[in-house]
Parts: structure tokens; sequence; C-alpha cells
């Protein structure tokens, strides 16, 4: 018996435009544009995330990395709501890092704790996108539901 891998599409959400991945050069596009200051959400599921304006359309799969980038800091929550309900935020070594926003729209913000230098945000996000699971490149704390 033959098995067939379904193929990995990386769906990108940068501001509010939808952004896809399915070869390891549209990859490494999607990431540079991923590490440029702003707030995104990265999913990996087997076809491109979509929604439609009227709400009618809404799909995702459960596992989602968020990620905001500035000024060379970045910041990750991880949430995959299945059987453990993990949701954690990553955990950087520097002693004063900046404070950066979940949702600034929101008045949302990660622990200072959270933020990272951007090498180890592409670290992450790269090892998310070849996995779908939690990175283990970085370290991990306790998430919030913002």
């Amino acid at each position: 018996m033959t098995t067939t891998e379904a193929p990995t599409v990386i769906t990108a959400i940068i501001g509010r435009e939808f952004h896809y991945a399915r070869t390891s050069a549209e990859l490494e596009a999607v990431l540079d544009l991923l590490l440029v200051d702003g707030e995104s959400q990265v999913f990996q599921w087997d076809r491109p995330c979509r929604q439609s304006k009227d709400g009618a359309i809404n799909e995702f799969p459960a596992d989602r990395l968020r990620l905001t980038c500035r000024d060379g800091w970045g910041a990750l929550n991880y949430m995959s709501p299945g059987a453990h309900g993990d949701l954690v935020d990553s955990l950087g070594a520097e002693e004063a890092p900046p404070v950066l926003p979940f949702d600034e729209e929101g008045d949302l913000w990660f622990p200072r704790s959270a933020s990272l230098p951007l090498a180890e945000v592409r670290e992450a996000v790269a090892e998310f996108c070849r996995t779908g699971l939690r990175p283990t490149c970085v370290r991990w704390q306790p998430g919030h539901w913002y």
C-alpha cells in the first residue's frame, strides 16, 4: 500500500493580507515579510486558509502561531486548543527587551519577557512552518487569552 502525504500550505496573515507559501522559495519570501515591523499570524495546513468579508467562509486549522516584530525584536504566541490546550508566549533571555504589542488596536501587549531577537523569531517561525507544532528552538512561558 502506498501512502501520499498531503502537500503543506503555509498561510501568513500580515496585517489584513493573506500570503501563501507552497515551495521553499515562497516560504523564504513569506518569512522575510513576516519579520518586517507589524503583527502577523501563521498557519500550517493541507490547504490555504481563507475567510470571506461577510464571515460566511472562515476556514483555519486549530493551531496558530502569532507574532509581532518591531525594531529588531519579536514576540511569539502559540495556540493549540487540542487535548492539552497549549497556549504559550515566547520566553526571551534578554534583561531589558522592549515590550511589544500583541494587538495594538486592542491595546493588548505581550509581557516584556516574551521579546526575542529577530533571528530567534525567524528560526521559530521556520520550524513551525516545517512541523506545524510548537517550535522547540525557543523557550516558552504560560500565555494569556488576550
